[in-house]
């Protein structure tokens, strides 16, 4: 039974609704820190996915996570809605990802693992991924709802058919297994994602839902994947704001104003206290930690 603990590292602050360079040095000084001597009391190894653009502000931070044992992925470049990848061209893609490579890669070395900003990807990304040497992607959350609370909603609403277990991407279909050499690995969902944002928010039933996850990996073999972010860890010390991201009133309401307000809850000292619980919980029903490329490594023997 395998748990993969994966980490989205972004400028993106909460209290704000966008990102901002002074929460990257919060995420930087104080988030991982306290993200990295949690992983450390367990000796929990994970994946910590750079934007490129945090990359660039703080290349330090890329060297503080090798420098434990971690891996290091992409991120994509930028994290900002216009840059989502499911909107953008093959060409655009890799421009993207050839952008963000260049940066992480002077500090971390050759990286093969992807999750794509805010979880969007289309079918173009599955050549951009391969041409630009990734290995393997995390953005699909089989099974999961949003609803309007998060962007590109409709697209994603493929995501409730897409297979469970790891499967090699299609190039027809990002919900279909196919010949490609990416490796998706899906964020673990039952409905609700099985996430940091969700562990704060509604505490009580992830629990629940952990049990059943948790319960499937036992069965079926199909690795658990937690998704967290080190600016959860950061405690809520500015004004809030909720800037507009969205296109339109309907999307401003769900994805923006609710969604953000959903989000400020259990910030800081409080998220790592869940996270710990979650990752005793592991510990205790013996679930092996791995990064997605040692994951990606011995897939071929797990099937």
């Amino acid at each position: 039974m395998y748990f993969l603990m994966t980490v989205d590292v972004e400028s993106f602050s909460i209290p704000l609704n966008r990102c901002d360079p002074e929460t990257g040095r919060k995420v930087y000084e104080i988030g991982l820190p306290a993200l990295l001597d949690l992983l450390a009391k367990y000796d929990i190894k994970a994946t910590f996915y750079f934007t490129g653009e945090m990359a660039k502000m703080f290349l330090e931070a890329i060297e503080v996570v090798v420098e434990h044992d971690h891996e290091v992925g992409c991120h994509g470049y930028d994290h900002t809605p216009d840059k989502a990848f499911d909107i953008l061209t093959y060409e655009e893609q890799v421009n993207e990802l050839i952008k963000a490579k260049n940066v992480i890669e002077e500090v971390a070395g050759r990286i093969k693992s992807f999750r794509a900003p805010m979880l969007r990807i289309n079918e173009d990304t599955v050549r951009a991924l391969e041409d630009t040497g990734f290995t393997s992607d995390s953005s699909i959350c089989s099974q999961r709802f949003d609803g309007p609370l998060t962007f590109g909603s409709r697209r994603k609403l493929k995501w409730l058919f897409a297979p469970r277990k790891p499967y090699f991407l299609s190039y027809d279909s990002i919900i279909k297994r196919g010949k490609s050499k990416i490796l998706e690995i899906p964020i673990s969902a039952m409905i609700i994602p099985y996430i940091g944002t969700t562990m704060r928010v509604f505490p009580r039933l992830v629990k629940i839902i952990q049990k059943f996850i948790f319960m499937e990996s036992k069965k079926t073999g199909k690795p658990v994947v937690f998704l967290f972010h080190p600016n959860e860890c950061l405690n809520i010390d500015s004004e809030i704001v909720t800037t507009k991201r969205a296109s339109n009133i309907f999307e401003y309401f769900f994805a923006d104003y609710l969604r953000q307000r959903l989000k400020l809850k259990n910030l800081g000292r409080m998220a790592v206290k869940l996270l710990d619980d979650i990752l005793k919980e592991a510990k205790k029903e013996c679930f092996e930690f791995i990064s997605v490329y040692e994951y990606r490594k011995m897939y071929g023997r797990l099937v």
